[in-house]
């Protein structure tokens, strides 16, 4: 019985998530009601309540999903950050399978990817690569080099996004893989760098 009850409290919470990426296109975070929410999401009100506070509440969980699924990219990579072509196909694929969140999202947010919990996350990763595994131990250089990458890894996305997700996301994912290799060669030993697929 205790499974069903999970599987019925994992169905409703996507049920409520989806239907506020579907409210989301229409207007803005804070207009969304939690009676239209609710009603979106085919449940009433108390059944809401049972399971979240606030509408912010619930964005904050779908970030934290995104989050998750960008550090399970990070942690699959072979080695490192490093892995430059691994870890920027890993990220592309998130996109691809978030798309629609992510489209929904720049929208209403259009610092999503240049500031922010997935900018932070992602520098962080690339500072504990770049250290661990580049030899870099100069703090203020770790910082440069990792604001540089990130910010320029996430600008193409968000520019991605902000075109309406036309042209190939494949092609943005090679130039981020083939600027990420050239501008990490400047300050890690090529054969620190061998690992990347291009």
């Amino acid at each position: 019985m205790e499974r069903q009850e999970d599987l019925r409290v994992i169905k409703t919470r996507r049920l409520i998530k989806n239907a506020l990426i579907e409210l989301m296109a229409e207007k803005e975070v804070a207009a969304i009601t939690i009676t239209e929410l609710s009603a979106k999401a085919l449940i009433n009100r108390k059944t809401f309540y049972r399971h979240y506070e606030t509408v912010a509440e619930v964005v904050t969980e779908l970030e934290n999903e995104i989050l998750s699924e960008f550090a399970e990219a990070l942690r699959n990579a072979n080695k490192s950050c490093l892995d430059v072509g691994g870890v920027v196909s890993d990220i592309s694929a998130l996109i691809v399978r978030r798309r629609d969140y992510f489209a929904k999202m720049t929208k209403l947010n259009p610092d999503l990817f240049s500031k922010g919990r997935i900018k932070a996350m992602l520098r962080r990763a690339v500072e504990v690569s770049l250290r661990n595994y580049g030899g870099i131990t100069d703090r203020e250089t770790l910082a440069a080099v990792s604001q540089f990458a990130v910010s320029g890894v996430l600008s193409l996305y968000a520019e991605w996004f902000d075109n309406g997700c036309h042209g190939s996301l494949d092609f943005v994912t090679d130039v981020c893989r083939r600027m990420l290799t050239s501008g990490l060669s400047a300050y890690v030993e090529a054969d620190k760098l061998a690992d990347i697929k291009l």
